[in-house]
This record gives C-alpha cells, sequence and structure tokens, in this order.
C-alpha cells in the first residue's frame, strides 16, 4: 500500500505518460515517412516534368521563328530563335542531370542527339536566302521531322515522370490510410486504458474526497455533527483526520457562541426594559425585534420576539419609512411636536424619536423612542395660558391708553405744546407697537389651542400673489425697492383660508423689504411642485447669518445686529403655524449679505370645479 498521495498518482499516470511517449513517437515516424516520400515526389520527378515541359515551351517558339524565316521576316526569326535556344538548352541539361528512373537515361540521351540535329539544320536554315525554294525544302523535309521527333521524346519524358508521380502519390495515400487505422486503433486502446485507471483512482482518490466535500456542505449548512472516516494514511487520510478535528471545534465555538448569543439578547432585552419609555426595535423591513413593557403597553406591540406583526401609529409611518430607506434620522425637538397617547387612562405627550442602525454593509434596522414630554408640553401650554391671559389683560387697559392719546393729540382736553405734541406720538407709536405684539400674542396663543377655525376656500396663485403684491407696491416705491412678481401657472389652485394666508404673505414681504436697502429687488413668485404649489418671496438683502437661520422660526426670536429693530419675533413663528395648519411647510435659506429667500409649500386644491368651502380648526 502506498504511503503518499502522490506515490498513487504517479504510479496511476504512469501507464498514461508511457502510452502517450509511444503514441507520439509513432506519429513522428509516419510523418517522417509521409514527408520522405513527398519529398521524393517533388525531388525526382517534378524537375524533370517541369524541364519536359519548358523544353516542349522553348522548342514551339524557336520552330515558330523558323515559319517567321520562311514568311521573310528574318530579322525576328533569328531573334526569336536565339532568345530560346538557351532556354532549351538549360532544361535539357537540367533533365540530364535529374536521371531518376529505368529508360529515362535513353530517352534524355535522344533528346540530346535530335537538338543536337535539330540545331545544325537550324544553322543551316538560317543561312539560305530569304525566300528561296531550298529554305522550305529544308524545313519541311528535314528541320520539322526533327521538331516532331523531340516534340515526342519530351512527352515521352514528361508522361513517364507524371505516371511516377501517380503511382508515389497512391502510395502515400495508402501509407497515411493505413497510419490513420492503427492510430484510431491506438487511440481506443489508450482510451480504454486511461478509462481503468481514472476508474481505479476515483475509488482510491476521488471517494475519500467526496466524502469530505459531503461532510462540508452540511457543515456549511449548520450540521457540525459531522465525521469522515480515515481509511488511509497518506494525504487524504490526514485531510479526513483535519477535517475532523475543525468540525469538533466548529461544534464547540457553536455551542459556547449560542450561549454567548443567548446572554447577550438577554442583557439587550434588559436594557431596553429599564427604559421608562417606549422602544421598539424594528429590521430593515419594518418587522418588530425588539420592544420593552412601556412599548407593549401604550403603541400595541403584542410581542418583543422577531417579527412580530406590529402597525406604526399615522405619525410614525413617514418618518420611519424614510429612516429605513436611509434619508438620515427623525429628530424632533419642539413640543407642539408630541404626540398624545393614553397610559394607564391618562393622556400623556411623547416625542417620536426614529433612530436608523447601519452598518457597513447597509442599513439594520431602526429603533423608535417615544421622550415622555408631558411635562414639558403642560409647561408649554401653561406659558401659552398665562401670555394669553396676560396679553387679553393688557389690551384693554392699553386700549384705553391709545383713546387717552388720540383725545390729547386731537387738544380735546385743551392746547398742547410741540414737545408734548412730540411725546404723546411716541407714546401712540409705542402703543400701536405694543398693541400689535399683544395681537400677536393672541393668535399664536389660539392658534396653538386650536381656537382658530380655517376658512377653506380655492384661490389660484396668480391672485394670491397679485394681491399681496399689490398691498405692498406703495411701501415698496417709498423705500426704493423694485417689488415685482412672477407666476409660472396662473391658473394653479390652492385651497387656502384667504386671511390667514394674507397674513403670511404680508409678513414675508414686509420682512423682505424692511431687510432690503435702497436700489434692492423683492420677488413673490408661484409654480406648481409635485401636488403643490411653491411660493417664495427672495430679497436681495442683508441675508441671515447661518448660525441663527435654524432658529427664525422660533417664537420671540430676532437676529442679533439686524438693520430693522422693534417687533416681538412672532411674525415667523405666526406664519409657520398657519402654512401648518394648511398641511404645508415652510423653508428660509439665506446668504449673509446676498439675500433671503422664504419658501411656503401649499396642497393644491382639488381640480374639479365647485369645490365646497371647508373649515378645519387650527
Amino acid at each position: 500500500m502506498f504511503r503518499t498521495l502522490r506515490s498513487r498518482l504517479l504510479i496511476g499516470i504512469a501507464p498514461l505518460l508511457a502510452i502517450m511517449v509511444a503514441l507520439g513517437a509513432w506519429a513522428i515516424v509516419m510523418f517522417t515517412r509521409l514527408g520522405g516520400n513527398i519529398d521524393v515526389i517533388l525531388r525526382e520527378n517534378y524537375k524533370s516534368v517541369r524541364a519536359a515541359q519548358d523544353m516542349k515551351d522553348a522548342l514551339e517558339r524557336m520552330d515558330s521563328a523558323a515559319l517567321f524565316a520562311i514568311g521573310g521576316r528574318d530579322d525576328r526569326a533569328r531573334k526569336q530563335y536565339d532568345e530560346f535556344r538557351p532556354a532549351f538548352e538549360t532544361s535539357l541539361n537540367i533533365e540530364q542531370n535529374n536521371i531518376t528512373l529505368p529508360g529515362e537515361q535513353v530517352m534524355a540521351d535522344d533528346l540530346t542527339r535530335l537538338y543536337s540535329d535539330y540545331h545544325r539544320l537550324s544553322d543551316r536554315f538560317y543561312t539560305l536566302p530569304s525566300g528561296s525554294p531550298e529554305r522550305s525544302e529544308l524545313y519541311f523535309g528535314e528541320l520539322l521531322p526533327t521538331f516532331d521527333a523531340i516534340k515526342q521524346q519530351a512527352d515521352a519524358v514528361l508522361d513517364l515522370n507524371q505516371r511516377n508521380m501517380e503511382t508515389e502519390n497512391d502510395r502515400a495515400r495508402d501509407a497515411a490510410t493505413v497510419s490513420v487505422r492503427l492510430m484510431i486503433l491506438a487511440l481506443l486502446g489508450s482510451a480504454a486504458v486511461a478509462t481503468v485507471i481514472a476508474l481505479v483512482l476515483s475509488r482510491s482518490i476521488l471517494g475519500p474526497i467526496l466524502a469530505v466535500t459531503d461532510a462540508a456542505r452540511a457543515l456549511g449548512k449548520g450540521d457540525y455533527n459531522q465525521v469522515v472516516p480515515a481509511t488511509t494514511r497518506d494525504e487524504l487520510g490526514e485531510l479526513a483526520v483535519a477535517f475532523n478535528a475543525t468540525a469538533r471545534r466548529l461544534r464547540e465555538y457553536q455551542q459556547a457562541g449560542t450561549a454567548r448569543l443567548v446572554r447577550a439578547q438577554q442583557t439587550a432585552q434588559a436594557t431596553i426594559d429599564t427604559f421608562p419609555d417606549p422602544v421598539v426595535v424594528v429590521d430593515p423591513v419594518g418587522s418588530v425585534e425588539r420592544a420593552n413593557p412601556a412599548a407593549r403597553r401604550i403603541l400595541g406591540v403584542s410581542s418583543s420576539e422577531a417579527d412580530a406583526p406590529w402597525i406604526p401609529l399615522p405619525q410614525l409611518q413617514t418618518p420611519l419609512a424614510e429612516v429605513l430607506a436611509g434619508r438620515g434620522d427623525y429628530l424632533p425637538s419642539g413640543v407642539e411636536q408630541a404626540i398624545c397617547l393614553r397610559d394607564d387612562g391618562q393622556e400623556r405627550f411623547y416625542l417620536p424619536r426614529v433612530l436608523g442602525m447601519r452598518d457597513d454593509d447597509g442599513p439594520l434596522g431602526a429603533a423608535v423612542v417615544l421622550l415622555d414630554v408631558t411635562k414639558f408640553r403642560l409647561l408649554d401650554q401653561l406659558k401659552s395660558d398665562m401670555v394669553s391671559t396676560v396679553s387679553h389683560e393688557l389690551k384693554t387697559p392699553l386700549t384705553s391708553i391709545q383713546m387717552v392719546v388720540h383725545l390729547l393729540l386731537e387738544e380735546a382736553v385743551g392746547p398742547l405744546s410741540t414737545k408734548q405734541i412730540e411725546l404723546l406720538i411716541a407714546a401712540r407709536q409705542d402703543s400701536d407697537r405694543l398693541l400689535a405684539m399683544l395681537n400677536d400674542l393672541l393668535d399664536l396663543a389660539r392658534i396653538e389651542q386650536g381656537g382658530v377655525k380655517l376658512d377653506l376656500k380655492p384661490v389660484t396663485s396668480k391672485d394670491l400673489v397679485g394681491q399681496a403684491v399689490e398691498r405692498y407696491e406703495a411701501r415698496a416705491h417709498d423705500a426704493g425697492v423694485a417689488l415685482e412678481s412672477h407666476v409660472a401657472l396662473e391658473r394653479a389652485a390652492v385651497l387656502v383660508d384667504r386671511e390667514r394666508i394674507d397674513h403670511v404673505f404680508d409678513n414675508l414681504i414686509g420682512n423682505a423689504l424692511a431687510h432690503t436697502g435702497r436700489g434692492g429687488s423683492v420677488r413673490v413668485s408661484a409654480k406648481a411642485d409635485d401636488g403643490s404649489v411653491r411660493f417664495a418671496v427672495t430679497d436681495t438683502g442683508e441675508g441671515i447669518p447661518p448660525e441663527h437661520l435654524p432658529r427664525i422660526f422660533e417664537r420671540f426670536y430676532r437676529v442679533p445686529g439686524s438693520r430693522v429693530s422693534g417687533g416681538a419675533g412672532l411674525g415667523l413663528a405666526i406664519a409657520r403655524e398657519i402654512v401648518t395648519a394648511h398641511g404645508g411647510h415652510i423653508e428660509a435659506s439665506s446668504e449673509l449679505g446676498q439675500g433671503s429667500a422664504f419658501t411656503v409649500f401649499l396642497p393644491s386644491a382639488p381640480r374639479e370645479n365647485g369645490t365646497p368651502r371647508a373649515e378645519v380648526d387650527i
């Protein structure tokens, strides 16, 4: 029994190598013979055939020269004869030096003798006078018969060599046929031997390899209880021993890894369970993988096991889908975006946050966390109520103060000095600004508390933009600012509360004019945008610093260092609330020193005519 796989392979391949060497040697001998036969044909016969043919051609030309001479053209005749005579002699010399067949020497000698006679008669022929009867008699009596005899002898040499070439060709063909038959038999025999050797090798070598392959496939499918028998002491036996050791170690790792995985899962679940707020972990397709008791209690998640069915809240469906699609985390910060849910019969407010989980290969899922902001919501509500109450309480005495100032300015109680009038005018302006601030606070409080009803009607974008621009044309002219409008689709309509939306446009256009210096421009435009209408108010004013841009829609926030003073910082906050109540949204972009752009997106109105008026609480 062989100790190594290499020795077994060499023993099995040795007969095949011997057969290949034998067939190769035989093929070399066979090709050498065939090549020798072909060389003989070319060397011994082809030269004679070519020489005989060339002699015939040259002799024909020499005979034609004699006919020219008979016709009286001696110059051309002698020239042609002298031109082809060396060619005939050269071919005759080749034939005399290439005698290879029996009887060919006699033919060559006869050709030499006949040519000598032909040459002697030709010299005599050309010495006779041109046109003499003796020349014609010599040609037809002696020169032409000698020509025919030479031509017949050349044909005999040609025929002898051609017959020999055909004979050798048949012999070479027969030899090739025999060789092909023997080669086929040898190949069949070698194929039979190779088949036997392959069968023997497959049983002794491929059998153990197939066993290891099948065991490896089972191992790859997770079946680690695989053992391959080691029946030999060669490399295949060592492979079987190594495979068995690997399978045993994988079984050990599997058992240890399963235990660690179970502990990790238990730890992860315990960690999630410790959160008082609802936490839900979903996979890339949105199925629940984990959920803590708060999520099961409040959101209705039935189980914390994988693939548990769960339909997210309507407020969470869009953010969750966007996060799973890889569009960034959903991280709202304002308590006004909180969701009201019931927990143990009590209403509580939760701020949703959707965080994507990713690795280098792509998304792994998302974590939905609901932060309990009930206290902050109540504080915000309390603040709004307080602001509303204080604003309402201040509005009455402030109105009275305005009336008193107005009466004093009309000098209803007596004449005033110039200084008194200036002070009263300043007091009236401050009271007007304070009253406007109180009205903004009251409007914002009513909007946030849902105390305002929207009277929705379809309005074309052309009318909305055109009338807004008309209201500020005089102010823009006085400020030296170019105010222009552009409506891409004049018939595009939106379903809005005209009074509230006009307030939004008044705020945006008024701010743009206030922050744009003389010689600048303000542009109001509208165009359709995928199911909505996009309105934009763009100016060439001072712009907003990038660090302040995210906060400009916050209540009471004013950009520091602005060229416009006054105001409580409530206009943009009110505008955002109104636009949001209409189902749209507002955006801002700016470049310091280049201007700002405020964009309002409002849903398009239905295309049907006669759309009924709708009332919506905000």
